[in-house]
């Protein structure tokens, strides 16, 4: 996840506890947008929470104040909002700070785009802590949303946005990808790579439908690998029964070159 904007560490630095009751915004979001900063932001302030849809150097991020400071990378949370039902994900965290970032920014920012309720459940990290928990009614904004979409380059309407997702705890392989390091990256003696994919699971737990959401570095080979490998795989049974033919599952592949 990209660096926050100081001015909305300032507001996460000031956000209180959550608050279990539905809070509401003002009638709109704000959008900001600055070419110098390659930058286009919206907000909304629900002054115990901010709620913050940023595109930043092409790098889309859907943040919310008001959470517990964790040292983990990660927290799992249950999410609600639009299609999106009691669904169970894992968020990014801000190192230091009450700040959550959305798995899948691009998915959530389309539910939210209608207006309504997003519903957040923040698990608790130990015994010792409680459920954290917050509600806020976002006004419907297709102008806002749809412009910090645009400026990170990603689709207004996704059918995939429906399916539902594979928990990540669920997630183990019969067999794994074996991707190849790619010839272009090693010509341009690029060190790693990274891509992630999105797949619906095939009644056989094979993989379809796959889609390289993320390529990092771009145009040197590394989606082409990653997809010829996941064409070879195939997702073992969840330990705890669940059933995950037709959701999606969401993966990443790492590229090291090959020994000299």
């Amino acid at each position: 996840m990209s660096r926050p904007l100081a001015a909305f560490a300032l507001l996460a630095s000031a956000a209180l506890a959550l608050p279990a009751s539905a809070q509401e915004a003002s009638a709109d979001w704000d959008l900001t947008t600055s070419v110098e900063r390659q930058l286009t932001l919206a907000t909304l302030d629900f002054g115990d929470n901010v709620l913050a849809l940023r595109c930043s150097a092409g790098a889309l991020d859907l943040l919310v104040t008001g959470a517990p400071v964790s040292t983990a990378a990660t927290r799992k949370v249950r999410v609600s909002a639009g299609a999106i039902a009691a669904e169970d994900q894992v968020w990014i965290t801000q190192a230091g700070q009450p700040v959550l970032g959305a798995d899948e920014p691009a998915r959530l920012a389309r539910q939210l785009r209608p207006g309504g309720q997003l519903d957040v459940r923040i698990e608790p990290e130990t015994e010792a802590e409680r459920p954290h928990r917050f509600r806020l009614t976002v006004p419907a904004s297709a102008n806002a949303v749809n412009a910090v979409l645009t400026a990170c380059g990603q689709p207004l309407d996704e059918p995939r946005d429906l399916i539902a997702r594979v928990p990540l705890p669920n997630l183990r392989w019969e067999t794994a990808p074996q991707p190849t390091f790619p010839a272009a990256a090693s010509n341009r003696r690029v060190e790693n790579g990274l891509v992630r994919m999105s797949c619906v699971v095939a009644e056989n737990l094979t993989l379809r439908d796959c889609l390289a959401d993320v390529e990092n570095p771009k145009d040197v080979g590394f989606a082409d690998s990653a997809l010829a490998a996941v064409a070879q795989s195939r997702m073992a049974p969840p330990l705890d029964g669940t059933d995950m033919r037709g959701r999606i599952a969401r993966f990443a592949i790492r590229f090291i070159p090959p020994p000299s």
